[in-house]
């Protein structure tokens, strides 16, 4: 009798639970739609060289609606009617997207802008990387001056050996040799070449510390800077939450193409 009077409440408290979950779950799901489908801004804060331009976008606005745009002081930062702000004098200001539905106002989203010094001159501290494929490293840069608020964007002149994503971060994704270019919006850039080699090649490469013999064509006078290449930090390891596609946020004027350095769209999300 007790047995059975046991595995009744055994059963029972196990209906109760899986029903608990499944409510759980259900309800978990609805509120990340739901916040899925709030009204806002692809950032709330952003940070524009002077000359530069920066789109500010409105992301679950209701269909048929109106976005204006404004900014607290037109001196620091324009915005025009698509949400293109355009840093016109170093300072900070706000601007405001206010949805309009029907005539109505229904939201007002609001975005901290700082307005700094372009950039003048830029250095990767990288001249070469060499990783298997998979692997991944951000490369860093040395931005003149200091006090710069802009942003490099990012270019690889082949991504399917080595992707980059608007902040620099490689990815190793086929054998072979390509270049990553670092351009301001002045035209100036720096380039780092990336060797991409298989699993063989990569381990011999780990034991003897060159690519002679590996790379065909390759000499130590290729490698004038040894320093450059540092084997503990070619893969950053638990870092694996780095999109390979992300669409830079800022919107510099012109597009970086492969033959021209003078020419120079984060991202959330790679610039090519």
């Amino acid at each position: 009798m007790n047995k059975h009077f046991s595995r009744q409440r055994t059963i029972c408290f196990l209906g109760l639970f899986l029903l608990f979950m499944i409510i759980f779950t259900g309800f978990s799901t609805y509120t990340q739609a739901k916040a899925d489908e709030t009204v806002r801004l692809n950032v709330t804060e952003a940070a524009i060289a002077k000359d530069g331009v920066f789109r500010l976008r409105v992301y679950n606005a209701p269909k048929n609606s109106k976005i204006i745009y404004r900014s607290s002081d037109t001196s620091i930062a324009y915005v025009d009617n698509r949400g293109y702000i355009t840093g016109i004098s170093n300072g900070e200001c706000i601007v405001t997207a206010t949805v309009v539905v029907n005539g109505t106002p229904s939201d007002t989203l609001k975005c901290s802008v700082t307005i700094g010094p372009a950039a003048i001159s830029i250095k990767l501290t990288k001249s070469e990387i060499v990783l298997g494929i998979g692997m991944k490293k951000t490369l860093k840069t040395i931005i003149s001056p200091l006090n710069t608020v802009e942003k490099p964007v990012f270019y690889s002149s082949d991504k399917d050996i080595a992707s980059v994503t608007t902040i620099g971060r490689v990815r190793a994704k086929g054998v072979g040799e390509t270049e990553i270019f670092a351009f301001l919006l002045n035209g100036e850039s720096a380039e780092c070449k990336v060797y991409v080699l298989d699993e063989d090649d990569y381990k011999k490469y780990t034991e003897t510390g060159t690519l002679v013999g590996i790379i065909e064509g390759y000499s130590e006078t290729d490698d004038d800077g040894k320093e450059d290449i540092d084997n503990s930090q070619i893969t950053d390891e638990g870092d694996t939450t780095e999109a390979d596609d992300v669409t830079p946020t800022e919107e510099p004027t012109k597009e970086p193409t492969p033959t021209s350095v003078k020419e120079v769209e984060s991202t959330e999300k790679e610039t090519k």
